[in-house]
């Protein structure tokens, strides 16, 4: 018996079968990875616009805008055809984006130049406001009874402002100031612009270093690291309101050219242009974006801390250049990864089948040595003799049969004992019969 719980537990402990997830060989299971390495909605040379690619680019600025602030938008939407795949580090083109502090800076020549455009804006924006009161039939009345304000303005910046490195200046991409307050100010009288605050959001061209993993069917994509440099100097820059040979004509509407004999004219963005060349035209509700970071829920009574506005924007740009991002990410170029499927597998445990090979080799011996011993003493020790089968005689029996330890009168008696199954009506009796004239025990 306890050779058997021994046995039992050892082979338990030295073999075992385990189920563990394995890369799968079958070709239907994939795990791909999409990545880019040029621009996906243009050709590498001519830069032909695809269809609707002004909207789709609109819509993915708005998404990364206005997605939850405590929120990620991911990297990459990777496929995994299991609950569980990896991938080995890769690269890909990306847009990156930050928030530089201007009024920080102390650069006053830039700050004046920021305040007069963002004057000109606020003069645009409420005269605007004030119009389309009167046109929907409020009059002047229903502007005024909103005194004060928080302004939020946005325009692009006409050339660097040295907030960034020249490597990030270089890839510069999208280039733009928001405008604004920490105070109300009076919509009756001359803002103040004294009080207005200026932060610098950048969108760039970039290089990111990806690992990305599935477990569970959750993926999770780490940035391993980002790189920002051009290999060559440009030629012209990448951003269009610093390209002297465009913007100019742009804002002036004097952008043209001839195809087939036939002009072709640019119109000029909506809006006045100065001579500054500062565009006065205040649209698109990114704005509200922005004032929702800066200035916190409309319900609060105040605006959060500087550290917090400055965390809330560039949470907002991170999102903003994420989802542009996966807009430029093509799907004929992929990173393909490695499948996991669950398996089943034979585990051997060698310590434990070692232990149980010394437990056989022992019980062999004991078993040896057990049947050397019986065969000198000329008897044989068989089942029947264990304890409980000795348990079940009855008390004169097991004194007349002799006691377990007592092997010499176990021998003299085994000569003269019988044994006789017999089947009645009553059942099974077991008869054990001793040599004439000594009766019978049954």
């Amino acid at each position: 018996m306890l050779s058997g719980l021994f046995t039992s537990t050892l082979m338990q402990q030295a073999v075992r079968y385990e189920v563990i997830a394995a890369e799968s060989h079958d070709v239907q299971d994939i795990a791909t990875i999409d990545r880019a390495t040029t621009f996906s909605a243009y050709d590498g040379d001519q830069l032909v616009i695809a269809p609707y690619d002004t909207a789709r680019e609109q819509q993915a600025i708005f998404q990364g805008a206005f997605s939850p602030p405590n929120e990620t938008i991911p990297h990459v939407h990777p496929t995994c055809s299991s609950s569980q795949c990896t991938w080995p580090k890769y690269g890909s083109l990306a847009v990156c984006g930050d928030v530089a502090n201007l009024t920080a800076m102390g650069d006053q020549s830039l700050l004046e130049r920021l305040g007069n455009a963002t004057e000109k804006r606020l003069g645009v924006l409420y005269n605007t406001s004030r119009a389309t009161s009167e046109a929907l039939g409020y009059g002047a009345a229903y502007f005024d009874s909103v005194p004060k304000v928080f302004p939020i303005v946005m325009g692009l910046l006409d050339k660097p402002t040295n907030a960034f490195n020249r490597s990030v200046t270089d890839l510069m991409l999208s280039d733009s100031f928001v405008a604004y307050t920490d105070e109300l100010l009076n919509n009756s009288a001359v803002f103040d612009m004294s009080k207005v605050k200026y932060l610098e959001v950048a969108l760039w061209w970039c290089t990111k270093t990806f690992s990305t993993e599935v477990k569970a069917g959750q993926a999770t994509t780490v940035e391993e690291g980002t790189m920002s440099q051009l290999k060559e100097p440009a030629s012209s820059s990448l951003n269009m309101p610093w390209a002297l040979e465009f913007y100019p004509c742009y804002t002036f509407g004097a952008c043209n050219r001839t195809y087939g004999g036939k002009e072709a004219r640019l119109e000029p963005p909506p809006g006045a242009a100065g001579p500054d060349r500062v565009i006065s035209s205040n649209g698109g509700g990114i704005a509200k974006a922005f004032g929702l970071s800066i200035l916190g829920d409309f319900m609060s009574t105040s605006s959060p801390s500087p550290e917090a506005q400055m965390a809330n924007t560039r949470a907002l740009i991170s999102n903003v250049a994420r989802a542009t991002t996966n807009l430029t990410t093509p799907s004929s170029l992929i990173v393909n990864g490695t499948v996991y499927t669950p398996q089943s597998f034979v585990s051997i445990h060698w310590e434990w089948t070692s232990m149980l090979a010394v437990q056989l080799v022992l019980t062999f011996l004991f078993l040896g040595l057990t049947m050397l011993a019986t065969h000198k003493a000329q008897m044989q020790v068989i089942k029947c003799s264990s304890l409980a089968t000795l348990c079940a005689l009855d008390k004169n029996s097991r004194g007349h049969v002799g006691g377990i330890n007592d092997l010499d009168s176990l021998a003299k008696k085994a000569k003269m004992i019988g044994v006789k199954l017999e089947r009645g009506s009553s059942g099974v009796a077991l008869w054990l019969g001793m040599g004439r004239g000594r009766g019978s025990v049954g």
